[in-house]
């Protein structure tokens, strides 16, 4: 854990003195700048170098650790390029790095952040440090508690491929983030108008490949299924805590007598009703009927 935090460090300015990355892991209200601050990306910066910048005589204007971090600051505060730079103050600037030796404060234009993004990392690359930061700040937080929610990306209204969404009243597409506590450690994307549960699969396999360790996974109704109870359940080794639509019905095949029914139809594949409920349920999902 320690590996990747800084504990202490004064900050020039007045910004703050003394301060630990243990007073941002559990807040509500959290400066995503000061948290990004205390955690080291050295590793991942590193990795981008030899990864994405494969002619060696390349000039590093900016430190590539800094460019990552402000990179998170633009997803998590879901702002333009042009915005990201022009809202950012000195003292996030100093946070994340981005003053030199001498003093000054040499922050890159929004072009330039653009092209990093884009053409730099790519679609692909940016997924991958991505998935990188989420891993690394998984093992950071001792939080146990998980969340995933969607929110509405609204549309350009130029953008003629984007679907409509009438609850919304806007043409957008969707981001699915999944969080500990109050921290985001992975996103995707879907169309405006896509179904929220099948998504959640391709969260659940993340987290499982990031080694998080929860106690609890909520969720709203909208991505209630009985398989991502299921998977939640199994895969994780976590209580999934997902909120039920006021026409929500219980599932005929999750009732006891269902349950014992199937295990003991598989009595040749080793089922039995005699065995315990929980190795009654991980027996059905390993045979089969994590669907059901």
């Amino acid at each position: 854990m320690g590996q990747s935090m800084k504990y202490y460090y004064d900050v020039s300015g007045g910004i703050c003195t003394r301060d630990s990355i243990a007073n941002y892991l559990n807040t509500d209200n959290v400066s995503i700048c000061q948290f990004l601050h205390f955690l080291d990306i050295d590793d991942i910066a590193s990795y981008v170098e030899s990864s994405y910048y494969a002619d060696k005589d390349w000039h590093f204007r900016y430190k590539i650790s800094s460019m990552i971090k402000l990179i998170i600051v633009k997803c998590f505060r879901n702002l333009s390029f042009e915005k990201t730079i022009s809202t950012l103050t000195k003292e996030e600037a100093q946070l994340l790095s981005f003053e030199d030796n001498n003093g000054i404060m040499n922050i890159p234009s929004p072009a330039t952040l653009h092209h990093f993004v884009k053409y730099r990392l790519g679609e692909a690359g940016l997924d991958e440090v991505m998935f990188k930061i989420g891993k690394k700040i998984s093992k950071t937080t001792t939080i146990r508690d998980a969340k995933t929610d969607s929110t509405p990306l609204e549309a350009s209204r130029y953008d003629k491929y984007a679907d409509y969404n009438p609850h919304y009243n806007c043409k957008m597409d969707k981001a699915h983030i999944t969080m500990i506590g109050t921290l985001p450690i992975y996103m995707t994307h879907t169309r405006g108008t896509a179904h929220d549960s099948p998504e959640l699969k391709t969260h659940i396999d993340a987290l499982v490949e990031m080694g998080v360790d929860i106690d609890t996974y909520a969720l709203d109704g909208g991505y209630d299924s009985f398989r991502n109870h299921a998977d939640i359940w199994y895969k994780l080794n976590a209580k999934p805590v997902i909120a039920y639509s006021s026409d929500s019905k219980i599932q005929y095949e999750g009732t006891m007598g269902r349950i014992d029914h199937w295990v003991n139809k598989m009595w040749k594949l080793g089922g039995s009703i005699h065995m315990k409920y929980e190795e009654k349920l991980r027996f059905l999902y390993e045979n089969g009927r994590e669907n059901r």
